[in-house]
């Protein structure tokens, strides 16, 4: 199986366009909606549909072909993680995305903890700072000083 990513061409769109393409055939290309295409995806995040023609050209579904830019699926895996983060609601799961996002390895107890140690004036790391920081907000649900 072979995965590709594309980004998306709309104006501060973050979305990707993703398709697998391990199948392609090309001495029998479909025809969709009256144009040779391989798979007709559509972006990730504002769901512009597009078409994957032959010679891996992938261009947006509307009559005006404008060609997307090929990109790294890692790219496509990070905007996952980031989104997964910014629709996460519950305060324990976001800091837990968060942690994930940056790559950190911190539990959520220990970002717990250095948000605690922070407000006692005590030192914390440039990377607990930064989660200490970014997510304020979720930590105060989560820690109960009486």
């Amino acid at each position: 199986m072979a995965i590709e990513a594309w980004k998306c061409v709309v104006k501060d769109c973050k979305g990707f366009i993703v398709f697998e393409n391990a199948d392609f055939d090309f001495n029998n290309i479909p025809i969709l909606d009256g144009i040779y295409a391989f798979d007709d995806p559509s972006c990730t995040e504002c769901g512009k549909q597009y078409k994957v023609v032959p010679h891996y050209t992938v261009i947006t579904a509307e009559d005006e072909f404008e060609e997307a830019t090929s990109t790294c699926i890692t790219k496509f895996e990070k905007r996952e993680i980031e989104r997964s983060f910014e629709n996460e609601t519950v305060p324990y799961y976001k800091v837990q995305r968060f942690i994930n996002m940056r790559g950190y390895s911190y539990s959520v107890d220990s970002v717990m903890n250095g948000y605690r140690a922070k407000k006692r004036g005590e030192y914390i790391s440039y990377t607990m700072k930064d989660c200490v920081e970014n997510l304020e907000k979720e930590l105060k649900e989560l820690v109960c000083d009486y």
